[in-house]
């Protein structure tokens, strides 16, 4: 079948929306001295985000079970508690006697594959407290005197770019993944023809970096841009033809870069469905699912990584998203489905990482736009808030531990940004995102420095999280 207009532009969107950015600062990470490239380690890596849009609201993920009656006497009225009874107890080590519980959706196994729940028991999974992004730390009373707050808070769309973007002081043009992605790919992966970061679930800001520009892999592509048909002559000519085109010197320097970017998504396709079509088919089984679609499209590149690029990619980041967590109302069976899809989907995927045995070498973890107020809204649900929990899985996880500090459940309290339970953040997305970075290989100092791709880093005492070894 002909591939669409549209569809075209959707999957080489990516490319283009990175054409401001190469053309705005050419070269910023570019040089890595020979020295890192030399003693660089060796060894695969990989970074798979799942963004989580609409706000998820986290306070239905972990909950106080010990003290259950301060969240229940804010939550118990309303018909979007989770009842203590059906929560799955976890004693995480760092808050020592006390006993927290997780949302029991996050424990329905799936096709053979263990829950959330199981992988926090095995010690693969673990949850970061409160993060939010910050310019610097912030009290209650800061908030209300209007100090140092990230920019347009509680806005779906601000907040959507300041998480993928790690700049809470304006609408930044970068991600913060590919920056790191510019970082490292000197380093591990000098002579790759592969873009580091894949996403496979559209364009985004996330993926996109100063010098490199990301793959697009719809779920179950074997080739982005499949809709010519090379058995048809016709068809033949049309893509010839187009590939010679974007060939021309057209005199326009925009014109001639976006006609670059598009050639190379062109290249990027044809060397991404070669490598696929070598890659064998999983044990493991994945949830017939949007999301667990896409999960299983970063599992087969993952499978065939060391084909990619002119010698294979050392490094690997991969966007994937799912929706619907803009519970405004009807919050809990909203929920309970949304965590019905979550779950199986990252858990099956954690399989497949250890059917492929790189379950050390990948880490995925959760974005969102925010987190929802502890407080009822209308319609039994909750409103736009800040703070938020991450769940962080993986062979390398320090798991079954909570990270960051727990807000307190008291609405008007220390942690409540105005009086509905809208947590100030007591972990900074900087903190949460060059935890993921350095463990990825992101130095720790000279050009390209953790340091660099979070410059409000340096405002928080504590850079590494420790939530990977």
């Amino acid at each position: 079948m002909a591939q669409t207009r549209r569809q075209f532009l959707l999957h080489t969107g990516c490319g283009a929306l990175s054409a401001s950015a190469l053309l705005s600062g050419l070269g910023r990470f570019a040089l890595i001295d020979a020295l890192a490239q030399s003693t660089a380690p060796t060894g695969y890596r990989a970074l798979v985000c799942v963004f989580l849009f609409g706000g998820n609201d986290a306070n239905n993920v972990v909950i106080p079970y010990t003290d259950y009656s301060d969240y229940g006497k804010v939550r118990a009225g309303a018909v979007f508690a989770v009842p203590q009874a059906d929560l799955l107890q976890i004693n995480p080590p760092s808050v020592s006697g006390v006993t927290f519980g997780l949302n029991p959706r996050l424990g329905d196994a799936f096709g053979g594959n263990p829950s959330l729940f199981d992988l926090w028991n095995q010690k693969s999974a673990a949850i970061v407290c409160n993060t939010g992004p910050l310019i610097r730390p912030i009290s209650r009373a800061d908030y209300l005197s209007g100090m140092a707050r990230p920019y347009q808070l509680f806005s779906h769309s601000d907040q959507q770019m300041e998480w993928q973007t790690a700049d809470p002081t304006q609408q930044g043009s970068t991600g913060w993944a590919g920056r790191v992605a510019d970082s490292v790919r000197p380093i591990y992966d000098p002579r790759a023809t592969f873009p580091t970061i894949t996403t496979v679930a559209g364009a985004n800001i996330f993926t996109v970096g100063i010098n490199g520009h990301p793959a697009s892999s719809p779920p179950g592509a074997i080739s982005d841009l499949n809709g010519f048909d090379t058995t048809d002559p016709a068809q033949q000519a049309r893509l010839a033809a187009m590939q010679q085109l974007l060939t021309f010197d057209t005199g326009l320097s925009l014109v001639q870069s976006a006609s670059g970017i598009t050639g190379q998504a062109f290249a990027d396709s044809n060397a991404l469905g070669a490598a696929l079509a070598q890659g064998t088919p999983f044990q493991t089984v994945f949830p017939n699912s949007d999301l667990g679609n896409q999960l299983q499209q970063v599992a087969r590149i993952i499978q065939v990584h060391s084909r990619l690029g002119n010698a294979g990619l050392n490094r690997q980041i991969f966007f994937c998203s799912i929706g619907g967590f803009d519970t405004h109302s009807g919050q809990l069976p909203d929920q309970n489905q949304l965590f019905s899809l979550l779950d199986p989907a990252m858990s099956a995927f954690y399989d497949a990482t250890v059917e492929m045995n790189v379950s050390s070498r990948v880490t995925t973890f959760t974005l969102s736009d925010f987190g929802r107020t502890l407080k009822e809204a209308s319609g039994a649900g909750s409103d736009h808030a800040w703070g938020n929990h991450h769940i962080v899985m993986g062979g390398a996880v320090q798991g079954g531990d909570l990270y960051g500090r727990f807000p307190i459940q008291q609405l008007s309290g220390p942690d409540d940004a105005t009086d509905e339970g809208r947590w100030i953040p007591t972990t900074s997305l900087d903190q949460y995102a060059a935890t993921l970075a350095l463990w990825f290989g992101v130095p720790n100092g000279g050009p390209g420095s953790v340091n660099s791709i979070f410059p409000n880093l340096t405002n928080f005492s504590t850079p590494k999280l420790g939530f990977l070894g």
